[in-house]
């Protein structure tokens, strides 16, 4: 295997391995209490309240923004960065989503959305890790003038602040005793815009990679 084919699995391996760390060091800790049916709290706050962790998962990252800058050719070195800008924002939007599950599953699998999200909210880093790699791709942005460009706040920004905002919105509602139908139903109809606007602007990459590819092959 060629260095640059090494150089792109390591990099691929480091922004994997903050679910991985956090996982095993979840796992290490549920079996050294007994496996039970549903995560324990004080697990879930273990992993997610821990600064070493976090630590662990920005320094991953940091080191395969490294590989993909110094080891990758000059030449594919914008286009490696811009795919991996794109990683980044799929891995926060799948940690913030695994994060949320875990949540669930430390208060028994309560269907009392309150409950989940005040356990969320007290593992800070849960929240703050998928922050910092959303701003983290935006800074490696090839062009920075295309974060202001309507296109890119509409399907980039606007939905990942909608998934992120929903959880603190019901908090807020909860914590303001607003009645029940708005506890529910504006954060839940912000989330799914969210996650609608998240998918099509992944729809829309692909058909237009797949159009670029087609027009190199008729050439």
């Amino acid at each position: 295997m060629d260095k640059v084919g090494m150089s792109e699995d390591l990099s691929f391996l480091l922004y994997l391995s903050p679910i991985f760390i956090n996982g095993a060091y979840a796992l290490y800790l549920w079996i050294s209490k007994g496996i039970t049916s549903s995560l324990p709290p004080d697990v879930y706050l273990a992993v997610t309240e821990s600064i070493v962790i976090f630590l662990a998962g920005v320094l991953a990252v940091c080191v395969a923004v490294v590989i993909d800058v110094w080891v990758i050719p000059r030449d594919l070195r914008v286009k490696k960065i811009e795919e991996n800008t794109i990683r980044m924002r799929n891995l926060a939007f799948i940690y913030f989503i695994l994060s949320l599950i875990s949540a669930w599953s430390a208060v028994g699998y309560s269907l009392n959305p309150s409950s989940i999200f005040d356990i969320y909210l007290k593992g800070q880093y849960a929240l703050l890790y998928p922050v910092f790699l959303f701003g983290l791709s935006f800074a490696l942005t090839p062009s920075i003038k295309d974060i202001f460009k309507v296109p890119t706040i509409l399907f980039e920004v606007i939905p990942f602040a909608l998934i992120i905002s929903s959880p603190l919105l019901l908090y807020i509602l909860w914590r303001s005793h607003s009645s029940t139908i708005v506890i529910f139903s504006i954060p839940l109809l912000i989330f799914i815009a969210g996650v609608a606007l998240f998918l099509y602007s992944l729809r829309k990459k692909r058909g237009g990679r797949d159009y670029t590819e087609e027009i190199d092959r008729s050439t």
